[in-house]
């Protein structure tokens, strides 16, 4: 650990304890699984609205239900699914939640091919889509330390966040382009073949896990578990941050991902293309961040860094609320490539400091906090930016939200972690 992490607040690992060695095939192994379950999770987004449209006549009530349904398992399952998988290896759990995703979405093709899809159906395989996806996110955020100690976590969490940024940005127009090749049906049986392919590589590690601590100790209450995990979060000012800076960053791209079409397409008279096209400006600017955090982050310093690119480019996104007037469009896609550009950069370093600050025995805990944590910043900015859109107006909204993401640098700059110099984790 950095000398800016507070000595409180994580024990010392054992003088004995060892580390024991890592492949860099079971790395790419590892590497290939969480890439093909991504991609899965990105067309997804795409196929099974498309699915509920196109096989059942759905409208915009029911597949705002549909993600809901797979995105509601985060804020309610998250903290005990993250104080259980303290007390478990998370390998197998990631298999399971793999297979159990794949088998079912098979349902839902095999129900089309019978005539016998219904809406309910939908809903349930993406509510268990939702929770199995809980249980894999978790387990997979707290096995990379295992997986690559060291010096090798912040290019194994670089490498993931490139294949997030990549799906990110190909994986929509794929399934899109597979849905009218085939039909979106068929593109989920697709899916649910690549989950079996990602718990076939997991099958294939011959990593052998830390045990956590819990797991060796007399089990307490998963409650007081839970309370342990909250609670290292508040008192660590390195973990503050990264919560901080995280839920600015997500209320911010809430609000503006959910403002924008409004914007565009009915004030400014753009189509759909045009719209696919800026936010895909953004998709390649996330993925140049990510790719060149390590090095950036070796060169300043790994605090240095955060807030010196956070300070250079994330006031950017206060140019989208004048798009279109004054601010041209090219130079506002310009901006927002800018600013996603951060958020690339921040998906590595954050990450990475987030595990520098973690015990292992908390791993799967903090995790857990995180992501509830985020994932309600995701509703509140969305919900945040249309009710402000209709009590006052959508370019209104847009500046709310294009100022959180403008500040999310701050809580980086105010606390420990600008004082951070590697990525190394011991």
């Amino acid at each position: 650990m950095t000398d800016m992490i507070d000595k409180s607040s994580a024990a010392p690992a054992p003088s004995n304890s060892r580390t024991p060695a890592v492949s860099g095939r079971d790395r790419a192994r590892y590497l290939t699984a969480s890439g093909v379950a991504l991609w899965g999770a990105q067309i997804g987004q795409v196929a099974v609205p498309l699915t509920a449209v196109t096989a059942l006549h759905a409208g915009a009530s029911a597949t705002a239900l549909l993600r809901t349904a797979l995105t509601l398992p985060f804020v309610l399952l998250g903290l005990p699914v993250g104080a259980w998988l303290d007390r478990v290896p998370r390998r197998p759990v990631m298999i399971a939640a793999d297979l159990v995703r794949a088998t079912a979405l098979t349902t839902v093709p095999v129900a089309y091919w019978c005539h016998a899809l219904t809406m309910a159906q939908l809903l349930a395989v993406v509510t268990v889509q939702g929770m199995a996806t809980v249980f894999f996110d978790l387990a997979t955020q707290s096995l990379v330390k295992d997986l690559a100690p060291g010096a090798l976590l912040a290019p194994t969490n670089a490498r993931l966040a490139t294949l997030t940024q990549t799906a990110m940005i190909a994986a929509p127009p794929l399934a899109g382009w597979a849905a009218g090749l085939l039909n979106p049906p068929t593109v989920l049986l697709a899916m649910a073949v690549g989950y079996v392919w990602s718990a076939a590589w997991l099958s294939a590690l011959a990593l052998r896990e830390h045990p956590a601590a819990s797991a060796t100790a007399p089990h307490r209450r998963l409650e007081r578990e839970i309370t342990e995990g909250l609670a290292f979060v508040a008192r660590q000012p390195v973990l503050r941050a990264v919560l901080l800076s995280g839920s600015l960053v997500n209320i911010g791209t809430a609000g503006v991902t959910t403002l924008l079409p409004v914007l565009t397409l009915t004030e400014l008279g753009w189509s759909e293309g045009e719209l696919g096209l800026f936010l895909g400006v953004g998709g390649v600017g996330g993925l140049t961040g990510a790719l060149g955090a390590v090095r950036l982050a070796r060169r300043l310093g790994a605090g240095r860094a955060a807030v010196l690119v956070g300070i250079a480019v994330a006031p950017l996104a206060l140019t989208l609320p004048l798009l279109g007037h004054p601010v041209p469009a090219p130079l506002a896609a310009l901006a927002w490539a800018l600013v996603m550009l951060k958020i690339g950069f921040d998906s590595v370093l954050m990450m990475t400091f987030r595990q520098q600050a973690t015990p292992a025995h908390l791993m799967a805990r903090v995790n857990g906090t995180m992501r509830v944590f985020f994932t309600g910043a995701v509703a509140l900015g969305a919900t945040t930016a249309g009710t402000l859109a209709a009590t006052t107006d959508t370019r209104t909204a847009l500046t709310v939200a294009a100022a959180a993401l403008a500040c999310a640098w701050l809580p980086a700059a105010l606390s420990p972690l600008r004082r951070m110099t590697t990525l190394v984790v011991q």
